[in-house]
């Protein structure tokens, strides 16, 4: 996962690379065409490392080359640093100069070594990146430009509870998210529920619990409900809650007038209950403008959307009810869940499994998805010292038991920015449970060249904006203000620590830069 963030690096390398003032001296050094074949290069590989990032995860000749490739990409951003600060100091020097010397010999180093010295590094980069391009002309990889990547993988959810499955630390979500529904039923207008919370929390599954509850679906004339995950195109919603509205296909052709007089046909004046469960649209213009008229025109009184989402974001966009934010679990409950799915396939709850048990619990921090994950995992060991060598393990390996929990934290973190990535990244450096600094986070993004200014926004505020996405999106938590002295400070939940270390696999520990 680490070589997702290679994109940026070599993207920027590749950036450098084409800068003018870069080309200035390697044109006065003869070496401008080494320059220019190592951007074409850096933009070769650019061009398929999405393909080679999927390519990595079950090949791993593929990886070993990525990795290859993040060694070769900062050897290239050193040599052109050197050109950058070169070029720089000689202009320096001009300025303070009052004859007209020729630029390439005002410098107390000798120009015939720097040129040297520099066509040896560039030559010996470009040839490291040749070889690598030449191995990736094997591999068989797309090029970007001509796939159609899905920025989040498919889902489907249904509305109906699994009737085996037990659920814990969620009737008093249940009751105030099935309470804000019935009380809708006076208002002319179609209102807007979100559920809001981080990925594993079992937004869906209390959206089921509220779907099938009794008074749910008494209250309501026609129940609907539709997986949105990151299909939000117009036609494609409309048709499938035609669809769900008349319990047969619609063959209408993709026209947005017919479906709405479809739909209006379909729905009429009933009271209608629609959940829009997974939804990652963040373009205001989207709801507002096209989806919002459509869904919100049709059903009588007291009809209501239900919408699960990750994004604050999002649950503001789409909200005409306030947003029900869903928490993480209590210790109590986080022990309920976990014992059930634990102690229920032969393993004898002996007090040493449980006092270890307790252990894991805290470390998964009250999210249910890790303590189910958890739980399955221990349903299967009934000895003492293989409890011990789990909770010994690091949550986030393969066989550290949450392993099965990073895909949903990565569905997440692939929907963050190129910059955002390697900001959130950095953020592994720090221990688990670390207060840190919103400035001091801000000037480590800066120091590293992880953020880029903006027309509107100079380094500072760009560094603010990402450090209040990365909390909106729950990938930085506990933020608050102290008093004295006067700072903001956040903290990182542990399985967003677990994911920072896996997408960044080398960062240095905050002790060790110390």
């Amino acid at each position: 996962m680490a070589e997702s963030l290679l994109l940026p690096l070599v993207r920027g390398v590749a950036s450098k690379a084409a800068d003018a003032i870069v080309g200035t001296v390697t044109r006065m050094c003869g070496l401008d065409d080494d320059r220019r074949t190592l951007e074409r290069q850096l933009l070769a590989v650019e061009c398929k490392l999405a393909s080679a990032e999927e390519r990595s995860m079950t090949n791993g000749y593929v990886k070993s080359w990525m990795k290859e490739l993040k060694s070769v990409a900062y050897k290239a951003d050193d040599v052109l640093d050197d050109f950058q600060y070169e070029a720089l100091r000689r202009q320096f020097k001009i300025g303070r100069s009052t004859s007209n010397k020729v630029l390439g010999y005002i410098t107390r180093r000798n120009p015939l070594l720097f040129r040297f010295e520099m066509s040896r590094k560039l030559k010996n980069v470009l040839e490291k990146i040749s070889k690598l391009v030449e191995e990736m002309n094997k591999f068989g990889l797309e090029n970007s430009v001509h796939r159609e990547e899905r920025q989040h993988p498919w889902r489907q959810t249904l509305s109906k509870l699994d009737d085996s499955t037990k659920i814990f630390g969620r009737d008093d979500d249940k009751e105030v998210v099935v309470k804000l529904l019935l009380d809708q039923q006076e208002l002319q207008k179609v209102q807007v529920l979100p559920i809001f919370g981080m990925g594993g929390l079992g937004k869906t599954t209390l959206a089921k619990m509220v779907y099938s509850d009794q008074e749910v679906q008494k209250h309501f004339q026609l129940k609907m409900w539709h997986c949105v995950s990151d299909n939000f195109d117009a036609i494609a919603l409309l048709k499938s809650i035609i669809e769900l509205a008349v319990n047969k296909r619609c063959d209408l052709p993709d026209t947005i007038e017919l479906l709405q007089k479809q739909l209006q046909e379909a729905i009429g004046q009933k009271r209608f209950i629609l959940v829009l469960d997974d939804v990652w649209n963040e373009d205001k213009r989207m709801w507002e403008d096209v989806l919002k008229p459509l869904l919100c025109s049709v059903g009588g009184p007291g009809s209501v959307i239900v919408v699960t989402c990750r994004s604050k974001q999002v649950a503001s966009i789409m909200c005409t009810v306030k947003p029900h934010e869903l928490v993480f679990l209590s210790a109590d409950d986080s022990w309920d869940l976990f014992s059930n799915k634990t102690f229920s396939n032969g393993v004898e709850e002996q007090a040493e499994l449980v006092t270890i048990g307790r252990r894991i619990v805290n470390k998964c921090g009250g999210l249910p998805l890790a303590l189910k994950t958890m739980g399955g995992l221990l349903s299967s060991k009934k000895h003492v010292h293989e409890w011990k060598s789990i909770e010994a393990s690091n949550i986030g390996d393969n066989d550290g038991g949450k392993y099965e929990v990073m895909p949903i934290l990565k569905l997440s973190y692939k929907h963050l920015s190129s910059e955002m990535k390697q900001c959130f990244a950095l953020c592994a450096i720090f221990p688990k449970d670390y207060e840190m600094q919103k400035d001091f986070l801000i000037e480590l993004w800066m120091a590293n060249g992880f953020i880029q200014e903006e027309e509107t926004m100079d380094l500072i505020q760009k560094g603010e904006f990402i450090f209040d996405e990365l909390v909106w999106r729950s990938f930085l938590q506990d933020k608050k203000v102290l008093e004295y002295p006067r700072m903001v400070v956040c903290k990182m939940h542990d399985l967003m620590h677990d994911l920072a270390k896996y997408v960044s696999n080398e960062c240095a520990s905050i002790d060790e830069l110390n």
